[in-house]
């Protein structure tokens, strides 16, 4: 049996050779699946039960935060609140945690992003999330260089007060998710003083880690408390309320791309001058999107049925977040997936042009959540170009799925993996069935696909057969 974590887990995976086609992984045998299509199982590393969220890879590392709780360190001997996850990862089949970062409080750290031998320094660091519930929030930046030992050397706490107008500005009150620039800048979805509940775009220095300084802000109409507020959304009569998820940025093209999951609203901005984005296009998608999550850009040199005039063209992927499968299935428009025309989004609007969902299947039944969160917009770190024109997303209770979106306008399935609740998993609420929860992906240098568990279940590394 492998041991992880020291723990011995029941659900026993032995070698098994499926393949000698060059560059595949040796797999394993499987006994997590509860349904598979042109994907395999590779590894597994129960991430001692924690709740976990977001997956970065990069090199023979990955990086998993967590969602609030608390859980046993076999690694300390102690209990320990959630925080981050650091694995070795240079042998897929057996992913080893090496360390786990915690929170000193009951709070989410929910993201990670890594650079290795910042600005030539031989040292490697790590930001991460602080989010307290009503509270004040921040990011946290760690010294990794000795993995087994990361050091706290930074935070980054607030935006100087007054600095967009009387009030506006001061300490954190919201940190969910960032995105580490070569160039040293961090661009993350935050909120502040002055700004109405929900995230927008912050902008910080962090080429000194010790010592990160505010560059800019951006924001849509109607964020802001001395703008006026926009008005209810018209299908739940609700305030509308508007939620930057997080930023993904196109360096070579100085724009960063956010989807707003309470608001629905797609933008992106051109961050040429990082002190004052400017807004490059906005598109809503609701009401019947639902609440955006997830957006990246694609380049495409060839589609299908157009002529050389047209070409080349660029795309976004869009994933709606998923909700619980009685409130989705009940809908009548459930979250998708879907694709936006943004080759010419400069001088108009974005256009949709096609969707993808998962069918009904029994995942209706199933209980927790059904429908889409992510995709992995990163490949060991780097902007995830889809240059295979392939996109994995997180499903939820239907696992990951793999989309050929070579057709940008008829994407299609190509594979899936779904697993089945093991001992680790932990239930949606009190009575509830035990079901997946699979909440983010992200893929490795070899093309290795990562998959967390929202409910404890563990990280899944899967391969692509197809």
């Amino acid at each position: 049996m492998i041991r992880t974590n020291h723990l011995v887990i029941s659900l026993v995976l032995m070698p098994a050779l499926l393949s000698t086609v060059p560059g595949r992984v040796e797999a394993v045998q499987d006994t997590f699946s509860d349904g598979q299509q042109n994907m395999e199982l590779v590894g597994y590393n129960d991430l001692q039960g924690r709740e976990s969220l977001q997956v970065t890879t990069r090199g023979d590392w990955v990086y998993v935060g967590h969602h609030p709780g608390q859980h046993f360190n076999p690694l300390t001997g102690t209990t320990e609140f959630n925080g981050t996850t650091i694995i070795d990862i240079s042998d897929p089949k057996n992913p080893t945690t090496v360390v786990h970062i915690p929170n000193a409080v009951r709070t989410t750290s929910r993201s990670a992003a890594v650079m290795y031998d910042y600005r030539g320094s031989g040292k490697d660091y790590l930001i991460r999330n602080h989010e307290a519930a009503g509270g004040a929030s921040k990011y946290e930046i760690f010294d990794i260089t000795e993995r087994a030992q990361p050091r706290l050397v930074g935070e980054i706490a607030g935006t100087p007060p007054d600095s967009c107008g009387t009030g506006c500005g001061g300490l954190l009150t919201m940190a969910h998710k960032g995105w580490w620039a070569s160039d040293g800048l961090f661009y993350n979805a935050s909120n502040e003083p002055g700004f109405r509940s929900g995230a927008h775009l912050l902008i910080f220095d962090v080429k000194d880690v010790t010592a990160p300084v505010f560059v800019g802000r951006a924001w849509l109409p109607g964020q802001k408390e001395t703008e006026p507020e926009l008005p209810p959304e018209p299908w739940i009569n609700t305030p509308h309320r508007l939620n930057w998820h997080h930023p993904i940025l196109d360096e070579e093209a100085n724009m960063v791309y956010g989807a707003y999951l309470s608001g629905g609203n797609l933008v992106s901005f051109d961050v040429t001058d990082p002190s004052s984005p400017k807004l490059a296009w906005h598109f809503d998608s609701e009401p019947v999107g639902r609440g955006t999550h997830t957006i990246s850009p694609i380049h495409y040199e060839h589609v299908p049925n157009f002529g050389e005039e047209a070409l080349p063209r660029t795309y976004a992927l869009v994933t709606d977040e998923g909700v619980g499968a009685d409130i989705q299935c009940a809908n009548p428009i459930r979250t998708k997936v879907y694709m936006l025309d943004i080759t010419h989004a400069d001088l108009n609007s974005p256009y949709p042009i096609s969707t993808w969902q998962v069918p009904d299947g029994d995942f209706c039944d199933k209980g927790g959540r059904f429908g889409s969160h992510q995709f992995a917009e990163t490949i060991d770190g780097a902007l995830n170009r889809f240059e295979d024109k392939i996109a994995y997303v997180a499903y939820f209770n239907a696992g990951v799925r793999a989309l050929d979106i070579s057709d940008p306008y008829n994407m299609e399935e190509v594979g899936y993996y779904s697993p089945r609740a093991n001992e680790r998993t932990n239930p949606i609420a009190p009575g509830q069935p035990l079901v997946i929860q699979i909440n983010d992906v992200d893929i490795d240098h070899r093309g290795l696909i990562y998959a967390s568990d929202r409910v404890g279940s563990g990280l899944f590394v899967l391969e692509h057969t197809k």
